[in-house]
């Protein structure tokens, strides 16, 4: 289980690497690491509805549009500050990832989006891979904080 759990938390530190640079240092951003970090097929829960998707072309080319937007609407910087893993057998954990988005919205003003997502991991195919997760509101989030 230790094994588990140290990989579960090294994805999540390079998958918020890789998504802080996405805003910050765009350039230096690493689309790869992030598509890698996904199982062949994922599902996802918000107060919107559950969803699936396959680790495709189509999520290749919407994840970047993603960061476009978060960038559009101020966004500076997302962090993972916190990356709890709680095993549930040999080869699953749900990892608890609080998340911090720091934006400045169109009226200037500087502020943080704080958020925990939680994700469940596999590592049947020898490493850690997303296949599930739950988000909560984004959306009113952002519009919570002026940004949308």
């Amino acid at each position: 289980m230790a094994d588990l759990v140290s990989e579960t938390r090294r994805l999540f530190e390079a998958y918020s690497a890789q998504s802080d640079a996405a805003l910050g240092t765009p350039a230096d951003f690493n689309l790869d690491v992030i598509i890698h970090s996904y199982a062949p097929y994922m599902v996802g829960s918000s107060p919107k509805g559950v969803f699936g998707a396959a680790n495709d072309d189509a999520l290749r080319k919407a994840l970047p549009q993603s960061f476009a937007h978060y960038r559009a609407v101020g966004g500076t910087s997302m962090k993972a500050t916190h990356i709890a893993v709680t095993p549930l057998d040999a080869l699953h954990a749900i990892a608890h990832v609080d998340w911090d988005f720091a934006y400045t919205n169109k009226a200037g003003e500087s502020g943080h989006v704080t958020f925990r997502n939680l994700y469940f991991v596999t590592i049947a195919s020898g490493e850690p891979k997303i296949f599930a997760y739950i988000t909560p509101d984004e959306e009113a989030a952002m519009e919570e904080h002026g940004l949308v």
